[in-house]
């Protein structure tokens, strides 16, 4: 079945297309909500809007984690970084606002067959797409209508994992691609750079969060 790329959520087709649909946002939402998973939440609720988070913990005693344009967000737990997450939260679930990739799953809908992709699960993700058949597109999140080039690693590695082409060469390129970007810059300035280093871990995850009735599960 056919495989679209895209480099920014913002290209995604108005209306948005009866397809799979996998998420990229390596720093960071995508990454977090695979290590959420990971360490056993009971699922990762998405949010666009702080206020909605808020209630939804209010609600809910969910953990709330997340950020906007880098900062933290008033009333929230943590940020979403996976080495600044807590450490016990089995069972909980979690809510999740980030500046894109929480942006980009509103912008397809949370009614559309979404699922989450990084570096760290590109290679599980494209054994899901396999078994599933259906037309697909990637999506790097991007951030703030522009292409970000991790996010863009992201998508091609998913498709050279897809496609059965991720060469011992190509990875290193893509690891470079990742490493090299302004994101990964500024992480490793605020002495985060645990985080850039296993972001450059590729395919060591099996999780693939999958959106369901509005929340992902692994």
């Amino acid at each position: 079945m056919p495989l679209h790329t895209v480099d920014r959520l913002e290209d995604v087709p108005d209306p948005v297309p009866d397809a799979d649909f996998v998420v990229v946002d390596v720093i960071i939402s995508s990454t977090s909500i695979v290590r959420l998973l990971e360490a056993g939440a009971a699922y990762v609720r998405p949010f666009a809007d702080p206020e909605a988070a808020r209630s939804f913990g209010a609600e809910t005693d969910a953990l709330l984690v997340g950020e906007q344009g880098g900062a933290p967000v008033e009333g929230f737990d943590a940020s979403p970084l996976p080495s600044l997450l807590p450490e016990d939260i089995t069972d909980r679930p979690v809510g999740i606002l980030t500046s894109n990739g929480t942006r980009a799953f509103e912008r397809i809908g949370h009614d559309g067959t979404i699922f989450v992709g990084s570096t760290v699960n590109a290679a599980a993700v494209a054994s899901t797409l396999a078994e599933r058949d259906r037309e697909t597109w990637l999506v790097a999140a991007g951030r703030g209508g522009d292409p970000t080039p991790e996010d863009s690693a992201g998508v091609e590695l998913v498709r050279r994992c897809y496609e059965d082409r991720l060469t011992t060469d190509a990875a290193a390129s893509l690891a470079a691609t990742v490493e090299e970007s302004g994101t990964a810059g500024w992480l490793r300035e605020l002495g985060l750079g645990d985080d850039v280093n296993a972001l450059l871990q590729f395919n060591e995850s099996d999780v693939v969060p999958r959106l369901r009735d509005g929340v992902f599960v692994a």
